[in-house]
């Protein structure tokens, strides 16, 4: 960085900024690409001040971005002196940890345009792997996550098929016929990848497979734990949306009275014209133009109150809380398990501990599901006494006999030890929750593809746009 009072700041070949005393604004960035830098907007209504621009720290002086331009292969942002008693929001100074980041922005657009040749190579590969890591790897490579999910399912059931037909045609009658027999078994290998492929035509859901995802869960379980990553970068993946919706948004007052909200989950009902009540006043959001700074997409809103301004040394009233939105997420996300319980409680009953707590912890916790669990505890009890019941009438070379005693013991260890869970006052989870459906319910879906939907929206808008709109 030049030493204060300098007028030139040369960070790079082709990235620098200049004082322009000449004009037509007091000073500009020059740079080979696009910078995260926010662009000056008038209200589009005109009812309220302008949004100002990215504060960018030059020297000792600070300016405001008002202007966006390409020239040729490089592209001018034109700064002018920040205005006197604004509020700087978003204040950066421009040297080479700005550049740089925007660098490696650059960077990885370029390696995603190189492999788009091979995306189809990609895909099936990529796909195999777990939601959370598919998402953000088909990130880093440019891929879409639901694409790879379709080819890698397709991909797995057809090979293993084909795999099957040829060690059938390799083999002698004797194993053919083990072959056949075996054939309700090796569909456990067939109907996953089809399920995949299914989900992600009908649902757009983003799925691995579960070699892929049992071979992460034991390493996890062996302590070598995959590196967890920041919820608040993008992309929004299933986790990181529920980590954000736990985030509570941050509130700035501003000069005027208005609040400003700041969150990096974008808040879908604080547009179009809603009102909000709190704090017995209406109030009225505004969508601002997001930014995108250090992987991190910030959406933010004006919200400004209705009616009479307050008197003279009145204190402006408090607005919405700050965990408005995501009380209003998860309370849409409540009716959806209260519609799915209906007549799916039994269903409810065999899901993960985490979206049981998600469905009755605030409908009265485990006691409102033990009748189900009861019930379907005692069904895979009765169920496996059942298949274990064949094997003394069995013949004694039954090649299957050893299959269905497994499952057998199976069911009936599972059921007791369900039961047992649900008298403690827990709630009991089947191990059958790893062939049901679970991001494919309702609950779990829409809310997440509505925020993911509209937080690829954003990005695509942003970067589109140069970052600027």
């Amino acid at each position: 960085m030049p030493p204060r009072g300098a007028e030139r700041f040369r960070v790079a070949e082709g990235e620098e900024a200049r004082l322009t005393p000449e004009g037509p604004t007091a000073a500009h960035i020059v740079s080979r690409g696009y910078l995260p830098l926010r662009v000056r907007t008038e209200d589009r209504y005109r009812l309220r001040a302008a949004f100002p621009g990215t504060a960018v720290v030059l020297g000792e002086s600070t300016f405001e971005v008002v202007e966006e331009v390409e020239q040729g292969e490089a592209v001018v942002y034109r700064l002018a002196r920040w205005p006197e008693g604004e509020v700087q929001r978003d204040r950066v100074e421009y040297g080479p940890r700005l550049v740089r980041a925007a660098q490696a922005e650059r960077e990885r657009t370029r390696t995603r345009e190189r492999l788009r040749p091979l995306r189809w190579f990609l895909y099936p590969v990529v796909g195999l792997l777990p939601e959370e890591q598919q998402d953000r790897a088909c990130d880093r490579l440019g891929l879409y996550a639901v694409t790879a999910t379709l080819v890698s399912g397709l991909v797995e059931s057809l090979g293993f098929l084909v795999v099957l037909w040829l060690a059938s045609r390799a083999s002698d009658e004797g194993r053919r016929v083990i072959l056949l027999l075996s054939t309700p078994l090796l569909l456990a290998f067939v109907l996953p990848g089809l399920g995949r492929a299914f989900s992600a035509v009908a649902f757009r859901e983003t799925a691995g497979s579960w070699p892929v995802i049992l071979g992460y869960e034991i390493a996890r379980a062996l302590g070598r734990a995959v590196e967890r990553h920041d919820a608040t970068l993008v992309p929004l993946t299933r986790a990181a949306f529920w980590e954000r919706l736990a985030l509570p948004d941050r509130i700035e007052r501003e000069a005027d009275g208005s609040l400003l909200y700041a969150s990096t989950l974008p808040h879908l009902t604080w547009q179009g014209g809603r009102r909000l009540e709190a704090a017995g006043h209406h109030w009225l959001p505004a969508l601002l133009p997001p930014t995108l700074h250090r992987g991190r997409l910030l959406h933010q809103y004006r919200v400004a109150r209705l009616g009479d301004p307050v008197s003279p040394g009145e204190a402006e009233p408090p607005g919405p809380p700050a965990t408005a939105y995501s009380e209003e997420v998860l309370n849409g996300i409540q009716r959806e398990w209260d519609d799915l319980r209906v007549g799916f409680d039994w269903l409810v009953s065999l899901l993960a501990t985490t979206l049981q707590k998600r469905a009755c912890d605030l409908r009265g916790g485990p006691p409102a599901i033990r009748r189900w669990t009861v019930i379907t505890a005692a069904t895979s009890i009765v169920l496996g006494l059942y298949l274990l019941s064949f094997l003394p009438r069995g013949p004694a070379a039954d090649p299957l006999a050893p299959f269905v005693g497994v499952f057998g013991l199976f069911l009936v260890a599972e059921g007791i030890q369900r039961w047992y869970r649900s008298s403690q006052g827990e709630y009991a989870p089947s191990l059958l929750r790893l062939v049901l459906p679970r991001d494919s319910l309702r609950p779990e879906r829409l809310a997440f593809h509505a925020h993911r939907d509209a937080e690829r929206e954003a990005l695509r808008s942003w970067l589109g746009g140069g970052g600027s709109r």
